[in-house]
């Protein structure tokens, strides 16, 4: 019995930590309006705050704040269990995609991660 404790504690402290960098970084500036999304660049991280007003099609919704609107790409594994509605302020973290399609230039964005605010 001994030698298992022994065992799991050696696996254990020998894991890694989780950790993430806290300072200065050179990379592309967060874009927190609906507007400024639209204009963003392709890959571009978008932190938005306001109201998933309606559903376009499949995973597609439209997303409305104070600036205007845009249309956003939530998969149904990123709502997990919220059920979010109109009323809802949400905050959603994702990418600008669909800018590089020369035929049909969909702009949107690739939702990662979403939260109710109130």
């Amino acid at each position: 019995m001994r030698l298992l404790v022994s065992f799991f504690m050696v696996c254990l402290l020998s894991c890694p930590a989780w950790a993430a960098f806290k300072g200065p970084s050179v990379a592309q500036k967060e874009f927190i309006s609906a507007t400024a999304a639209l204009e963003a660049p392709e890959g571009a991280t978008c932190v938005l705050t306001g109201n998933i007003i309606e559903h376009i099609n499949k995973d597609r919704y439209t997303f409305k704040d104070d600036s205007g609107s845009i249309v956003v790409n939530i998969p149904p594994h990123v709502f997990g269990s919220l059920d979010v509605t109109p009323d809802n302020v949400v905050k959603i973290t994702g990418e600008i995609r669909g800018k590089r399609e020369k035929k049909s230039p969909d702009a949107h964005v690739g939702i990662r991660y979403i939260e109710i605010i109130k």
